[in-house]
């Protein structure tokens, strides 16, 4: 006879453990991939608006909350990425974009001269300003970057580079 609180039943203990032990994991891999986030330009020769996201099930969507947990760790890979290439002879660009409405696309990017695309890039369309958008309070040290608004399909985003 089967037991009403058999393994794979939610009401079973373990089944809990582990649904808090799965969110813990996910927030363990995703700090690890910012603390080890590696640019390697010297393997890579050039990139092409090369990125990495940090919220690919767009978890952030569920609050403004779970949005800012995720900027957290894409900051700290901006950080990482910026010291890393601070000793790179190659020119680069280093910057972040951040979707309030679509947090899976909020991402790191990386650019440099290439073959395909204009360097350097170009923002054209960001409006820069002195004042942290509220998204961003916290996350974003102003004394050393600046912030740019845009507007795309409707929607705003920001675009986060160095100074």
């Amino acid at each position: 006879m089967k037991s009403s609180y058999h393994r794979d039943s939610y009401h079973w203990l373990g089944r809990r453990t582990s649904k808090a032990n799965d969110e813990l994991k996910y927030w363990r891999n995703l700090w690890r991939k910012a603390r080890c986030i590696a640019i390697d330009l010297p393997d890579k020769k050039w990139c092409d608006y090369w990125h990495t996201h940090f919220d690919w099930d767009s978890r952030g969507k569920r609050s403004r909350f779970e949005h800012r947990k995720h900027i957290r760790p894409l900051m700290f890979a901006f950080a990482r990425a910026r010291s890393e290439l601070a000793s790179q002879s190659t020119p680069y660009q280093v910057f972040v974009c951040i979707y309030p409405s679509d947090p899976g696309s909020d991402a790191l990017y990386v650019h440099t001269p290439n073959p395909q695309t204009e360097f350097p890039a170009k923002f054209e369309e960001c409006q820069f300003t002195d004042v942290c958008p509220p998204l961003l309070m916290g996350l974003v040290d102003i004394e050393r970057c600046k912030v740019g608004v845009s507007k795309f399909q409707g929607g705003t985003y920001y675009t986060v580079m160095p100074r």
